[in-house]
């Protein structure tokens, strides 16, 4: 049977223009990447559907090990205070590669 590690796939729905103040969050909180898509739907603040290309939504994909989510959901309750729309939602993963998800803490 295939090894698989526990680890947290932090998922957040927001506008492009957060796109910079995220990536600068996962890099000083240990996240060792992201993916990025274009995301478009109807919510609590209406429909999203980038009819004007500016400021359409994007969602935000992180996996990172269970210690190092802490660190950056209190970064992202910050941006949220200073009034940021996010909407952020985690899931419980398994991955066959734990050492890829997370940059040494010497790095940071």
């Amino acid at each position: 049977m295939i090894a698989l590690y526990p680890q947290k796939l932090l998922n957040i729905i927001t506008i492009d223009s957060m796109e910079d103040r995220l990536v600068e969050s996962f890099h000083k909180y240990g996240a060792s990447g992201y993916t990025i898509l274009r995301a478009r739907g109807e919510g609590a603040s209406g429909l999203q559907a980038d009819i004007s290309g500016f400021d359409a939504n994007i969602m935000v994909k992180v996996i990172v090990p269970e210690e190092r989510l802490s660190a950056i959901l209190e970064s992202l309750e910050r941006k949220i205070l200073k009034g940021y729309h996010l909407t952020v939602f985690i899931t419980d993963v398994q991955v066959m590669t734990p050492e890829k998800f997370a940059k040494p803490l010497s790095e940071r």
